[in-house]
């Protein structure tokens, strides 16, 4: 995975932007639930015995004759969980232009947080789990875990992923609450997409689903009109006519499920982003970077 200057230069221009606070590990860019003395003015608070005289604010002491301290929001790190769908509709090398623009934002939101001094760890469903990364030094780090991640062969996983078993497993690793990026395809019943959120949800993250979809996910059969299809989580044939009413009616039913997992999204609080898997990948990832609402 490369990135060539004039990307990291637009990645520089992003920060991060959190619709909660949360409580940190160490002082960062990030407004935190704890009050201290940092910049940001929070709220008065009746003097006690041991604070520090300094916050003292002596001129409503001399209109009220009660004594006060300044509270201050303190600015503290949030903790970035990047979670990876490692299916086989994401890795299959037939597919493979859906991971590389997975990954590829993976690095780019990991670069980000990295920049602010945010902890990144990155989970691949299915798949192998990274340790915490500080630090912009340490985005080489993070390239090398991406491109170090093989995809599924045939039969490795003879039945399937169960999706909502390894989200549920990938949720346990989360140490602190703070900010869920996952990155799939959602290409699953409504309940599984319902059951995954719900895991990430339940550890009090502030979720934002990006879903990746492939040329092949909008028109399954380019130019043709009959064959077999495998399906390529279970590996399963199909055969299909694909005249251009049944098109039609695939492109409908796509939409309506896109529709209902953005609804659903709405409604559990989650910030759904829908983003097309293309050439070239670092304007793919910007693009989707801008409209994700998590990065400004």
């Amino acid at each position: 995975m490369v990135f060539d200057p004039q990307t990291l230069r637009l990645l520089d221009t992003f920060a991060t932007r959190t619709r909660r606070s949360f409580y940190g590990i160490r002082q960062g860019a990030h407004r935190s639930q704890r009050r201290g003395h940092g910049v940001e003015f929070a709220e008065y608070r009746s003097y006690e015995l041991g604070d520090n005289p300094r916050y003292i604010d002596w001129n409503l002491y001399a209109r009220s004759d009660k004594v006060y301290v300044k509270r201050y929001l303190e600015e503290e790190t949030v903790s970035f969980f990047i979670v990876l769908d490692g299916s086989r509709s994401l890795t299959h090398p037939d597919l493979r232009i859906k991971w590389e623009s997975a990954a590829h934002l993976a690095a780019c939101a990991s670069y980000i947080a990295l920049a602010s001094q945010d902890p990144v760890t990155i989970s691949v469903l299915g798949g192998t789990h990274s340790p915490s990364f500080w630090g912009a030094k340490a985005f080489t780090s993070v390239r090398r875990f991406l491109d170090t991640i093989p995809s599924p062969s045939p039969d490795s996983v003879p039945d399937g992923l169960d999706i909502v078993d390894a989200a549920r497993r990938a949720a346990t690793r989360v140490s602190f609450p703070g900010i869920c990026l996952l990155i799939s395809d959602f290409l699953y019943p409504l309940e599984q997409v319902a059951a995954m959120l719900g895991s990430f949800r339940a550890r009090n993250m502030e979720i934002h689903a990006v879903q990746i979809l492939g040329p092949s996910d909008l028109d399954p059969s380019p130019g043709s009109f009959g064959g077999t299809l495998v399906d390529s989580e279970t590996g399963e044939p199909l055969g299909l006519s694909l005249d251009q009413n049944s098109r039609e009616r695939y492109a409908q039913a796509l939409s309506a499920h896109i529709e209902r997992v953005r609804q659903h999204c709405y409604g559990a609080q989650v910030q759904f982003t829908s983003s097309i898997a293309k050439e070239p990948l670092a304007q793919a990832s910007i693009d989707t970077l801008t409209h994700m609402g998590l990065f400004v």
